[in-house]
């Protein structure tokens, strides 16, 4: 059985944004966010899709429990294949592996590690953390961040190319109920977060920081004011930093944050491109299965989840 949080007062750090909130938006406003901004979707079989890859569909939303006899994504647009989290009591043959955080309600500084607290609060002095609400500085500063973290850490789609960048962004800024949280360096902004919160569940969803400012620690500042934040949107209980990848360094700062949880999955994926799958899924998330259920073993569900849950790593 679970321990009870251990309740913390808040502190001065938790309270730099009272009054402010996420605007909560339904798996279909995600799916429609997430299809004006950048990526396919689709609605099939009552679940929203989308395209991960190249014939390859995951849900919009990540976390939402799928039987695997009531919904899958368009065959056509799944030629490759597709996973979801599996409900409860449906056939699984794999897991997905998170970084969450609970219990949003007792979210404070001093729950952090001591070294935490202390990056956090180093971080505060350094950066002051507001929503930008201006798209120009976007345009501008953003534009600096996003280029030299995409030098930086090689991840997602390049959108290097200035009018690239600036199509993402412009349609991020103007989509209903976008967030935008900005780290500033005096006026500059350094750090960017655009936060989704769909029912209970809130992600980061994309954090960019320049790597000039690392050594402020925009990320720490990014991350705490996006869980007070978080904490003080009715409603929101969870925090979703991402799946686990195979890039540890971004894995283990998560870990600061949150704790690895494992959900049972469903995967299926098509015997035809299987060797592509091992060459550009496996390197990227190296704990995710394709095998038939009858193969898999059985996971023991706590809910929608495994029992098994690790840490925060200097917690």
């Amino acid at each position: 059985m679970p321990q009870p949080t251990k309740q913390h007062p808040l502190c001065g750090e938790d309270l730099l944004w009272s009054g402010l909130s996420f605007q909560i938006l339904s798996e279909e406003e995600l799916a429609r966010t997430q299809g004006a901004v950048e990526d396919k979707v689709h609605f099939h079989r009552g679940v929203w899709w989308r395209q991960a890859a190249p014939f390859f569909c995951l849900p919009c939303s990540a976390l939402s429990p799928i039987g695997q006899r009531e919904s899958w994504p368009h065959p056509v647009r799944a030629l490759g294949g597709f996973m979801h989290v599996a409900a409860l009591g449906t056939p699984s043959n794999g897991i997905y592996r998170a970084i969450i955080r609970e219990d949003l309600s007792n979210y404070t500084i001093r729950s952090l590690s001591r070294d935490r607290r202390h990056a956090v609060r180093r971080a505060l002095g350094n950066l002051g953390v507001r929503q930008v609400e201006n798209l120009g500085e976007l345009l501008t500063d953003g534009y600096e961040v996003y280029v030299s973290w995409r030098q930086r850490v090689q991840w997602g789609r390049d959108k290097s190319e200035r009018a690239a960048f600036e199509a993402w962004i412009c349609r991020e800024f103007r989509q209903p109920k976008s967030f935008v949280l900005g780290a500033y360096s005096g006026n500059k902004l350094v750090a960017f977060m655009l936060p989704k919160v769909v029912g209970n569940l809130a992600t980061p969803s994309y954090v960019a920081s320049h790597s000039d400012f690392l050594l402020c620690l925009p990320n720490d500042a990014l991350f705490h004011a996006f869980l007070c934040i978080a904490r003080q949107t009715p409603g929101v209980a969870t925090a979703c930093f991402g799946p686990v990848s195979s890039k540890a360094s971004l894995d283990q700062f998560k870990m600061h944050y949150g704790s690895i949880e494992e959900f049972p999955s469903y995967t299926w994926i098509n015997p035809l491109v299987r060797p592509m799958f091992n060459k550009w899924i496996r390197p990227r998330y190296p704990w995710l299965r394709g095998d038939s259920p009858e193969t898999a073993l059985a996971p023991q569900h706590r809910g929608s989840s495994l029992v098994i849950r690790r840490n925060h790593t200097d917690g």
